[in-house]
């Protein structure tokens, strides 16, 4: 639904999203959404005092259309 909204109501061309490499439940989560993975940033995030690394997502609204 909110991918839906973004791409209907919002007019947005791309919604992207972020999840720490140590999640894969979030991956399945937005690959569940037609979403690809964009790239790898490494230390990005703070965590319990131990920098993790984010695999951003992406979903172009014309493959989210097709799809």
């Amino acid at each position: 639904m909110v991918v839906k909204f973004g791409f209907k109501e919002l007019d947005l061309n791309f919604i992207n999203a972020a999840a720490m490499s140590r999640n894969p439940a979030s991956y399945k989560v937005m690959q569940k959404f037609g979403m690809k993975p964009i790239d790898n940033t490494p230390k990005q995030i703070l965590k319990a005092g131990v920098y993790e690394d984010l695999v951003h997502y992406g979903l172009v609204k014309s493959d989210a259309i097709a799809g």
